[in-house]
């Protein structure tokens, strides 16, 4: 993985063979950022990518075992429990064309992956929210 600062924003160069989540959430670690913004895009060998099933309050996980392109990836970084979290999601490109999307577990980068990383100043926790079962942003304010 290679990264390059602009100011404050951060480019992230992940090679052929390289895993996304678990290289950005050593990153983050390592670079102490407590939220930040992403997006992307690229190609990738294969992914595993979720559904959230609101019934079951269960992530419902697919493999994607072929060469995909990564058209769009979103996300940002928080924290849970102090250590960094990523919530993303993809849209990759199937060589007919068609989509497939959802919540990024994992991916396998082939042949390249550009990540752009908006870090902010604060930090955010992430808190188990009892009613969907999910880690959600504890945000201070409200309307």
């Amino acid at each position: 993985m290679q990264y390059q600062r602009f100011g404050e924003r951060v480019a992230v160069r992940f090679e052929s063979g390289e895993k996304i989540v678990e290289n950005l959430h050593r990153f983050f670690a390592t670079q102490g950022i407590g939220y930040a913004v992403l997006s992307g895009l690229g190609a990738l060998s294969h992914a595993e990518v979720a559904y959230w099933n609101a019934q079951t309050q269960q992530y419902e996980a697919h493999l994607v075992d072929e060469q995909v392109e990564l058209v769009s990836f979103v996300g940002n970084v928080s924290l849970r429990d102090g250590a960094p979290l990523l919530h993303a999601h993809v849209a990759l490109g199937r060589s007919d064309l068609s989509l497939i999307g959802g919540h990024l577990n994992e991916a396998s980068v082939h042949p390249n992956c550009e990540i752009w990383i908006s870090p902010e100043d604060a930090t955010v926790e992430r808190t188990l929210d009892e009613q969907c079962g999910l880690y959600l942003m504890a945000l201070p304010e409200r309307l």
